[in-house]
């Protein structure tokens, strides 16, 4: 049967990423398909690693078809210029992640350690927390204000509510929950604390330009809403503006 479940994950990945494709064919959604798609590519499983090899299977389907459709709908045709700034974003900040989420994907479907049932748990915690909170985030903050590239739109407005009174970041926060639960299916305690310093770095290359165009764009207003709020976890105090 999980064989059959390898199998059946990627074609749905593969047509749900074709459908993607044809509805807003630019350059991110591809990129980001083939990140989730080339694990779910049914080849090397055997008895031994079946059972990491479909959790990542599963894994790259749910988050996966989360992160397509919210690039399909957020990405504007202007918002990839490829520009040098375009391509700074992508090898400062995309490229790392995608390297980290491929290299812990391949890496943890290969292991053929057995699951126990408290590791089990665990990742999947943290694989449902760190999607659900993704999801939440990126509602919350819209689709206007929520993009790929470094883009700020006439009308976007800076969000200080809901999850981002909490902390600036929580989409990547989020992201970097599910990063750690990849990261826990290696088994392995340097590989998977290497996957996630570069999906780090890379999220912090983007914060720190983030930040600087919020800043620019917003002025006194963001820098009392930074001063007050947490990058990545919450920090309680009172805010001032």
């Amino acid at each position: 049967m999980a064989p059959l479940l390898i199998y059946i994950n990627f074609f749905v990945f593969l047509v749900i990423f074709v459908v993607a494709v044809t509805r807003n064919s630019n350059f991110n959604t591809f990129l980001i398909g083939f990140t989730y798609l080339a694990p779910l590519i049914p080849f090397g499983f055997n008895p031994e690693n079946m059972e990491r090899f479909l959790l990542v299977s599963y894994f790259n389907l749910i988050f996966g078809i989360i992160e397509v459709v919210v690039f399909v709908i957020t990405v504007k045709p202007g918002d990839t210029p490829f520009d040098k700034d375009h391509l700074k974003q992508l090898f400062g900040h995309t490229l790392p992640i995608i390297a980290a989420l491929l290299s812990l994907s391949f890496l943890g479907r290969s292991t053929e350690i057995p699951l126990s049932a408290f590791e089990l748990g665990v990742i999947i915690f943290l694989f449902m927390l760190g999607s659900a909170m993704r999801v939440i985030a990126i509602y919350q903050i819209g689709a206007v204000a929520f993009k790929f590239d470094i883009v700020f739109r006439n009308e976007q407005k800076l969000k200080t509510d809901q999850l981002y009174s909490l902390m600036r970041h929580p989409s990547y926060t989020a992201m970097m929950i599910v990063v750690i639960s990849y990261a826990m299916v290696t088994h392995s305690l340097f590989f998977g604390i290497f996957g996630v310093l570069i999906a780090w770095i890379g999220f912090q290359y983007r914060i720190y330009h983030e930040e600087r165009g919020l800043a620019d764009q917003f002025g006194a207003e963001y820098q009392a809403f930074r001063s007050s709020t947490g990058m990545w976890f919450p920090y309680f105090k009172q805010r001032k503006l």
